[in-house]
């Protein structure tokens, strides 16, 4: 296996952010979706205003991915797209775009990807790419209703949109999975698993962190002991935020 520290794009992510994934890499720069919750603007020590005003492709994401899945290839560790940024912007709106095209590239070097993304039904254009690849697409949902996304959430894909890709993914025959965090109301996320149980195949879980104000007055040990219960049977990971409520 290569020396991960001389991979150019493709990371080994730390923190919270590892327990999501093995490896990552973002085809962006910028995402405006526009969340209010979003780490990455500070990660990148750039305003909020500035990060969620425009999304572009890093430059020679491409020709640089390459390089690193030339280095990787064959690698069993998945690769997440992306963490920072959404890979599938508004902006990308051609078949043909960077996204896809970087599907292409690990795909040609026999590596394993995963897609994580708040885009609703943009994402359904690449399905056909995961399906054949055998690789899974994720979701980012907290929300059970479009009043609450639209707050904390302004630009993101709708609830309904974002549902109806992952129902459409599994009855592709793709496998599934969505990302509930970060949890501010414990009550949209017990209301998410409801409605999506029977077509997702994985949950990964996580609270609200670093916002005293959003984390307070909420029984994170009751939720966490809610959510056991609900997903009993099913697979599902907590994350070390809700474990230590245990």
């Amino acid at each position: 296996m290569p020396n991960d520290k001389n991979l150019d794009v493709i990371y080994v992510p730390k923190g919270r952010a590892r327990e999501y994934a093995e490896l990552a890499v973002n085809l962006y720069e910028g995402c405006t979706n526009g969340c209010t919750y979003c780490y990455a603007p500070r990660a990148m020590h750039k305003s909020r205003e500035h990060f969620h005003s425009t999304t572009t492709p890093r430059k020679d994401i491409l020709s640089r991915l390459a390089h690193d899945c030339k280095m990787l290839q064959g690698d069993p560790r998945e690769v997440l797209l992306c963490f920072s940024c959404d890979p599938y912007p508004k902006s990308a709106i051609t078949d043909e775009d960077v996204t896809r095209q970087a599907l292409r590239i690990l795909a040609l070097y026999k590596m394993k990807a995963t897609v994580l993304t708040k885009a609703g039904m943009r994402a359904v254009r690449d399905f056909d790419i995961l399906k054949q690849q055998g690789w899974s697409f994720g979701t980012s949902l907290v929300w059970a209703s479009d009043l609450s996304r639209a707050k904390f959430e302004p630009n993101a894909s709708p609830v309904s949109s974002r549902a109806e890709a992952i129902r459409f993914a599994h009855s592709s025959g793709i496998r599934t999975w969505v990302s509930l965090e970060p949890v501010i109301s414990p009550v949209h996320a017990r209301a998410v698993i409801a409605d999506l149980i029977d077509v997702v195949d994985h949950w990964k879980i996580g609270k609200i962190n670093h916002c005293q104000e959003l984390e307070k007055g909420v029984d994170w040990k009751a939720f966490a002991d809610e959510v056991r219960q609900q997903l009993k049977g099913r697979s599902f990971y907590l994350k070390k935020s809700l474990r230590m409520y245990e």
